[in-house]
C-alpha cells in the first residue's frame, strides 16, 4: 500500500511539474503600456493613475478591471508619447 501511495504521488509531482514547464508565458495585454501596479481598490487606481499624468510620470493610463465577483482587482497601464 506504501509503495502505492508513494508511485501516485510521483506521478501526480512529475504530471504538475510536465503541466507548469509547458505553459505559455503570460503576454502584456497592452503592448506599448508598461503595467505599473496592481490594486484592490479602483478609487485608488484611478487617483494613482491621475496622480501620474498630472505630475508628468506617464501621459495617460488605464485601470482595467480583472476579476468576475467582487473583490476583484485593478491592473494599473501607463502609456508615454514619444
Amino acid at each position: 500500500m506504501r509503495r502505492l501511495a508513494t508511485l501516485l504521488v510521483s506521478l501526480t509531482l512529475a504530471g504538475g511539474f510536465t503541466l507548469a514547464a509547458s505553459a505559455a508565458p503570460a503576454q502584456a495585454h497592452y503592448p506599448n503600456g508598461d503595467l505599473r501596479n496592481v490594486y484592490s481598490d479602483g478609487a485608488f487606481c484611478r487617483w494613482y493613475g491621475g496622480y501620474g499624468v498630472e505630475n508628468g510620470l506617464w501621459d495617460w493610463y488605464i485601470c482595467e478591471y480583472h476579476g468576475e465577483y467582487p473583490p476583484g482587482l485593478y491592473f494599473l497601464w501607463s502609456f508615454d508619447y514619444d
